[in-house]
């Protein structure tokens, strides 16, 4: 796949993950308000589900593909998976109640992580000097990696918003 070809699917993911977040986020607000319960609870939600799954993202492809192209292409890719999401968060923060520190915190560890994870990617390849098993164990350790972000207990969980 070449580089330009990667870093569109690599946007279009991030637009995906954005378009799905927010219509989630949507559905789940209009059900609050015709159930008459708090919407901003919803909001609250929408802000820790984009901050799951924008975390899992990139470090399954930032990892995986630091591992096959290098450091710069995992960085490019690990952001357009990120930045996206931005607009949407920046509305569902206003409809809810979530102080903004936590929010900005978390989005600095998210750029923090589009460059960290590619570059363990990109040493990871230069450790085992052959693409393919680059290649397999990134996306082993990558799966671990999400795996860890899911799981609630830990450090490294999502943060409660």
């Amino acid at each position: 796949m070449s580089e330009a070809r990667s870093r569109r699917l690599a946007a279009a993911t991030g637009l995906a993950l954005a378009a799905a977040v927010a219509l989630w986020w949507l559905g789940s607000t209009r059900t609050a308000l015709d159930r008459g319960s708090d919407a901003a609870a919803a909001s609250a939600a929408a802000l820790q589900a984009a901050w799951l799954v924008r975390g899992m993202a990139v470090a399954i492809f930032g990892l995986r593909v630091g591992a096959l192209r290098g450091w710069r292409a995992g960085g490019v890719t690990s952001l357009a998976i990120v930045a996206p999401m931005w607009p949407v968060l920046v509305v569902a923060w206003s409809a809810s109640t979530a102080p903004l520190p936590p929010l900005l915190m978390a989005e600095l560890l998210l750029l923090a992580a589009c460059a960290a994870v590619p570059l363990a990617g990109s040493g990871l390849r230069r450790l085992l000097r052959q693409p393919d098993a680059a290649d397999l164990a990134a996306t082993a350790i990558g799966c671990a990696l999400a795996t860890a972000i899911w799981l609630p207990p830990g450090p490294w969980a999502a943060p409660a918003f």
